[in-house]
C-alpha cells in the first residue's frame, strides 16, 4: 500500500470536517445567489416588450457593454479551463490550441456579428 492511500482517509476526514463548519454560511451564499439572480430575470422579464427587447436588449446597450456580454458568453470559464488543460496535458501544442480560440473568436466577431447586427435581423436562423 502506498503512502497516498494509506493518507487518503486522513485527507478525505479532515476536508469533511472543514467542509460542514461552513456548510450553513455556503448555502445562504448559495441561497442569496439564486435569489439576485431570480430577481434580476423578472425585473429583466417585465422591460422586455418586442422582439427587439428580448434579442437585441432594445438596442440601447453601448458598444462596451456588448463588448462585455459577448466576451463573457465566448470567454466563458470553461473555455479557460480547457486551455488551461491543453496546455497543462501537451505544452506548446495546447498553447497554440488557444491562439485558434483568440482568431476563431475574432472572426466571430468580425464576420459574423457585424454583420448580423447590420441586418437588422435577430438570429443566424432570421438571416
Amino acid at each position: 500500500m502506498s503512502a497516498a492511500h494509506a493518507l487518503y482517509p486522513t485527507v478525505q476526514l479532515a476536508a469533511t470536517e472543514g467542509a460542514s463548519e461552513h456548510r450553513p454560511l455556503i448555502i445562504t451564499l448559495f441561497a442569496a445567489f439564486v435569489v439576485a439572480t431570480l430577481v434580476i430575470t423578472v425585473w429583466a422579464g417585465r422591460q422586455t416588450r418586442s422582439a427587439s427587447d428580448f434579442y437585441a436588449g432594445g438596442r440601447q446597450f453601448t458598444g462596451f457593454q456588448n463588448g462585455l456580454a459577448v466576451s463573457g458568453d465566448y470567454m466563458s470559464a470553461a473555455s479557460f479551463l480547457g486551455i488551461a488543460g491543453a496546455i497543462a496535458l501537451f505544452g506548446y501544442d495546447g498553447f497554440l490550441y488557444s491562439i485558434g480560440f483568440l482568431v476563431a473568436w475574432l472572426v466571430a466577431l468580425l464576420l459574423v456579428a457585424e454583420p448580423l447586427r447590420n441586418s437588422g435581423r435577430y438570429t443566424m436562423g432570421d438571416v
